[in-house]
């Protein structure tokens, strides 16, 4: 989920880089949303872009 309102496109990016990581590469859960996280801050300098989506498990 996010904390603020995040653009399509960040959305899109870390949910895409996210199942990547879950599915193909056959991380769990939280270590595929912290290497997608991690991405994106690599992609994204400014941490509006990443810092507002939270994983709830």
């Amino acid at each position: 989920m996010s904390l603020w309102q995040v653009s399509d496109i960040q959305s899109s990016k870390l949910m895409t880089l996210f199942y990547i990581k879950s599915l193909k590469e056959e991380l769990s859960i939280r270590e595929a949303f912290l290497s997608a996280q991690k991405e994106m801050r690599d992609l994204y300098k400014d941490p509006f872009y990443w810092a507002g989506f939270v994983l709830v498990e």
